[in-house]
C-alpha cells in the first residue's frame, strides 16, 4: 500500500464522491503541500533554520487534516528537508547534495580579496548546487613554471588563473597548447585585454580583472601642505621636485615604488621611447640616450630621497607603507587600492608621470581551462560565468579592482548597489588612459631576459655599479641566450 493510501480520507469526504475519487483529491492536496515546502526550501525562499507554519496553518492552507499534515512532514523529514524540534515546531533544512562534478580552481591568493573570490564562488554554488568548486592557492610569483605545469599536466586543477607574465612564460616553454584549452572570446569583454592571452589567433584564457599601474597619493598630505595634486601633465621631474619638498619639510617619504617588482621597473623602459630588440647580430643595444635616461630615472626617483629598493620586499609591503601614512605618493595599481580601503586618510589616483612617453603597464589576470581536466565543459562554463555580467558586477561592487567586462566596469550610479565609500574620486581614470596601456610582451623580451635584467639593475639601484657599467652588464646578460 502506498504512502498516500495509508492516510484516512475523511477530510476530503463527501456523500457524492466515490472512495477512489476522494483518495485522488487527497493525494493531490498532500502532494501540493509536500512539493511546495520542498521547493521553497530548495530555492532558498525558506532558509535553513526557518520554522515552517504550524500544522494547523498548513492544514487550513491545503484543506487537509492535521493527521495528513503530519504524514507529509514525516516524508519531508525522511527526505532531509525538515527537522522536527519536539514541542516547538518544524524547521527547514536544505539537504546537502553530492555534486556531480568538483572543479578545482587554482587562484592567486591576492585575488581572494582583490576580486571578492569567496563571494563569486558562493554565488556559483547557489546557482549550480550540482557542481562543486574547490579553491587551490597558486603562488603569484614563482621563478619557474614547474609548479603550475605540474598542476595542469597532472589534472590537479581544472581552471587556472594567469597573469600576462606567467602566461608569457608558459608560451616560451612551448607547452601552452598542450596544457590549455582554446576558449571563445566574449564580445562584452574589453577588446584591448584579449591580446594578453592570445597565441596564433587562439585565445587561451578569458580576461577576468585588470589594472594599469598608476600613481596613488595621499590627498590629506597634499592638502595639509598646500601642494598641487598630481595630474596628467606631470613628468618624473615634476614628481621628483614635489617628493623632495615633502621629504625636506615634512620628514615623510615623498614617493616610493618597489623597484625589484617586474610590474614596476619595466615601465621606465617602456617610457624610454626606444625599443629593446636585438639587432642584426642578435645584440641588444643599451647605448641609446632614451634607454639610459630611463634606467637613470628608475634609480634617481628613489636615491634623490636617500632611499633604496630595500625599503620593501614586495609590492604589498610598499603599499602597506603607504596605507600607514609613511609615503605620500606610490606607484600602485587598482588591485593595490583594495589594501587602502580602511586607510585613515583620503587617497586618490593619477596617471604615472611621463618620461619620453606616457606608457604604463596594464596588468591582466585571466582564467584558463586545463586541457587535462576531466570536466572540461563544466570548467568552461565556470570561466564563462565568472566573466559574465552578474559575477563581474559583484567584483565592481565589492572591490576597487576593474572587471574585464566593460558593462560591469563602467556601470553608472546604482542606488541599490552604491560604490564603496572609499572609492577614489578619479576611479574612472583608467578609461582616459587606455591608449597608454602596454603589456610586458611589448618590451619584446622573454621572461628569462627580464629576470637577468633585474639582477643587473639591482646592482645599479644599490649603488654598486654606475650607469655605464650597468648598461654594459645588461648587454652581456641579454647576450647569454637569444631574446624571445
Amino acid at each position: 500500500m502506498t504512502f498516500f493510501n495509508q492516510i484516512r480520507t475523511r477530510e476530503s469526504g463527501g456523500t457524492g464522491m466515490s472512495r477512489k475519487t476522494r483518495q485522488s483529491v487527497l493525494r493531490a492536496k498532500l502532494d501540493d503541500m509536500v512539493t511546495g515546502i520542498r521547493e521553497q526550501i530548495a530555492s532558498g525562499q525558506l532558509n535553513d533554520g526557518d520554522f515552517l507554519p504550524s500544522e494547523l496553518e498548513l492544514a487550513e492552507r491545503y484543506e487537509i487534516s492535521k493527521h495528513s499534515v503530519r504524514k507529509g512532514l514525516d516524508l519531508l523529514v525522511e527526505q532531509g528537508y525538515v527537522l522536527k524540534v519536539p514541542r516547538i515546531g518544524n524547521k527547514a533544512n536544505r539537504p546537502e547534495q553530492k555534486p556531480a562534478a568538483v572543479l578545482r580552481l587554482g587562484y592567486y591568493p591576492s585575488m581572494w580579496r582583490q576580486a571578492a573570490l569567496p563571494e563569486l564562488v558562493k554565488l556559483y554554488r547557489q546557482r549550480h548546487p550540482d557542481i562543486g568548486v574547490e579553491l587551490i592557492p597558486i603562488p603569484f610569483k614563482f621563478d619557474d613554471l614547474h609548479l603550475m605545469q605540474h598542476y595542469l599536466d597532472s589534472g590537479m586543477i581544472d581552471v587556472a588563473m594567469f597573469n600576462q607574465l606567467s602566461f608569457g612564460e608558459l608560451q616560451e616553454s612551448g607547452k601552452l597548447k598542450e596544457l590549455l584549452e582554446p576558449l571563445e572570446p566574449s564580445e562584452e569583454l574589453y577588446p584591448f585585454l584579449l591580446p594578453a592571452f592570445r597565441e596564433e589567433g587562439l585565445l587561451h584564457a578569458l580576461p577576468f580583472v585588470f589594472s594599469p599601474v598608476v600613481l596613488g597619493y595621499n590627498k590629506d598630505h597634499f592638502a595639509e601642505y598646500d601642494l598641487p595634486e598630481p595630474d596628467s601633465s606631470w613628468t618624473w621631474s615634476d614628481l621628483q621636485r614635489v617628493a623632495a619638498e615633502i621629504g625636506r619639510e615634512n620628514k615623510r617619504v615623498g614617493f616610493y615604488y618597489h623597484a625589484l617588482s617586474d610590474n614596476r621597473w619595466p615601465i621606465f623602459l617602456l617610457q624610454s621611447g626606444e625599443p629593446l630588440s636585438a639587432g642584426d647580430a642578435g645584440h641588444v643595444d643599451f647605448s641609446g640616450s632614451g634607454v639610459r635616461e630611463a634606467i637613470r630615472m628608475s634609480r634617481d626617483v628613489l636615491n634623490d630621497q636617500g632611499l633604496t629598493s630595500l625599503l620593501s620586499q614586495s609590492d604589498g609591503e610598499a603599499e602597506e607603507l603607504f596605507r600607514n601614512g609613511k609615503i605620500t605618493m606610490i606607484m600602485t595599481t587598482y588591485f593595490g587600492l583594495n589594501l587602502f580601503t580602511d586607510a585613515p586618510f583620503r587617497f586618490d589616483i593619477a596617471p604615472l608621470p611621463a618620461l619620453r612617453t606616457n606608457y604604463t603597464l596594464n596588468l591582466v589576470v585571466g582564467l584558463a581551462v586545463s586541457a587535462k581536466s576531466a570536466h572540461k565543459e563544466e570548467a568552461k562554463q565556470l570561466v564563462r560565468e565568472l566573466t559574465s555580467l552578474d559575477y563581474q558586477s559583484l567584483i565592481r561592487r565589492r572591490t576597487l579592482s576593474i572587471p574585464a567586462l566593460k558593462k560591469a566596469a563602467e556601470r553608472g550610479a546604482d542606488p541599490e548597489h552604491p560604490a564603496l565609500a572609499c572609492e577614489p574620486s578619479r576611479f574612472m581614470l583608467y578609461r582616459e588612459i587606455i591608449r597608454s596601456f602596454r603589456l610586458h610582451s611589448d618590451l619584446q623580451l622573454s621572461g628569462e631576459a627580464l629576470k637577468r635584467m633585474r639582477s643587473e639593475l639591482k646592482l645599479y639601484w644599490a649603488g654598486v655599479t654606475d650607469l655605464d657599467v650597468c648598461c654594459s652588464g645588461l648587454e652581456d646578460a641579454l647576450a647569454v641566450r637569444p631574446i624571445g
